[in-house]
């Protein structure tokens, strides 16, 4: 009978290990991936061939950006929900279902009109860059994926978060003259 107590005691043992163990692996992986910052909308209105694409883009997308990285407006019931990001945080941008970036901040400038830019890069990339300006009436994103030669646009309302994104082959845009 002791040995069966033993067992026992064992048995609940490794179930809180194995939660322990789980609840830890859960909050490491979040951490290490970063606040999600922008999704795509759920009804997949992904346009992949279609007449309105120029040469240069592959496809457009809708897409919601989190609240805490708008601006705040006045008069308007608060509406953050986390605090904003801050320089060296990690975020991460879901820009399409199969494209997700992980961003390191370099630099977050807060404007008095309330705007804010945020600048960074792209983790594991050299020279990938990512620019986020987020007005009181809009945003403007632009993410620079030099390992795949993808340009990545974003620009959306400010007021509710949505907006489009646009994905373009780098290497088919046509040169620009300065």
């Amino acid at each position: 009978m002791s040995n069966h107590k033993i067992f026992a005691l064992n048995k609940r043992g490794w179930i809180l290990i194995y939660i322990a163990f789980t609840l830890f692996a859960y909050v490491s992986i979040s951490y290490g991936a970063g606040r999600l910052m922008a999704w795509p909308k759920k009804d997949g209105t992904t346009q992949a061939i279609d007449a309105s694409l120029k040469s240069y883009e592959i496809r457009k997308g809708k897409i919601f950006i989190a609240r805490e990285i708008l601006p705040r407006r006045s008069g308007v019931e608060e509406r953050q929900v986390g605090p904003r990001p801050s320089k060296g945080e990690n975020i991460s941008l879901n820009l399409f279902p199969d494209v997700t970036h992980e961003v390191k901040i370099n630099s977050v400038k807060n404007y008095a009109d309330g705007s804010m830019v945020i600048s960074g890069k792209l983790k594991d990339h050299k020279n990938s860059t990512v620019v986020m300006t987020m007005g009181k009436e809009g945003f403007l994103m632009t993410v620079q994926d030099m390992n795949r030669g993808m340009l990545y646009r974003v620009r959306g309302n400010s007021i509710d978060g949505s907006g489009s994104v646009t994905e373009i082959d780098m290497r088919k845009m046509p040169p620009v003259i300065r």
